[in-house]
């Protein structure tokens, strides 16, 4: 299904880099690599140390790529980045309390969630898109076809676990994008083969 508007940064390779590390110099070093290897969008975890800062860091250094906020649990949170310059927001759960921060600061919302119900309720209550997740522990492309002929209209993008061969059976199953985090190699010239190649197959099928 075509993106909404608003994720329109998405359009060449739906692929968000999940940063997320112990403390800031390794969230930046990880960030950095997953750069070099050619991802474009980023989201930084606020459960890393002083996220704010790195947030704030690689809008600064990067101005082709595009900086989300990411593991945003409460309003508060969502605010924070907001006023630190995220470019979009992602939550862990369905936290429709951060839709009308979102709308304000007309930045993409992408509300988290599972089941039928909670993909249902994110998306009425105003997600530009919705996160699945735990996608991998709950089936992978599998469990993601299944929500796509009840949920046409949603755009979902699954994370959680996700490994590069699992990324075009996802694409196939309806995925609008994939957030990757956990699998991501730490060895750039690894990775810089892996996006390419992910790159190509998402080309291919069109």
């Amino acid at each position: 299904m075509p993106k909404p508007q608003q994720l329109e940064f998405l359009q060449a390779l739906p692929l968000i880099a999940v940063v997320r590390a112990p403390d800031p110099a390794e969230a930046i070093a990880r960030a950095q690599g997953y750069i070099q290897a050619g991802f474009t969008c980023l989201e930084v975890t606020w459960t890393t140390p002083n996220a704010a800062g790195i947030l704030q860091q690689l809008r600064q250094d990067y101005l082709h790529c595009t900086i989300g906020a990411a593991s945003l649990k409460t309003p508060e949170m969502a605010e924070e980045a907001i006023a630190t310059g995220a470019q979009f927001l992602v939550t862990p759960h369905t936290a429709i309390e951060v839709v009308p921060l979102a709308r304000e600061a007309s930045c993409p919302l992408i509300l988290g969630a599972l089941t039928p119900t909670e993909i249902f309720h994110a998306w009425q209550a105003g997600a530009t898109a919705v996160k699945v997740f735990p996608i991998m522990a709950v089936g992978g492309a599998s469990y993601l076809r299944a929500l796509r002929p009840l949920f046409a209209e949603i755009p979902l993008i699954p994370c959680g676990g996700i490994g590069w061969e699992d990324v075009v059976p996802l694409w196939r199953a309806g995925a609008i994008a994939i957030g990757m985090g956990s699998q991501l190699s730490t060895d750039v010239a690894t990775l810089k083969q892996q996006v390419a190649q992910a790159r190509q197959a998402y080309q291919e099928q069109g």
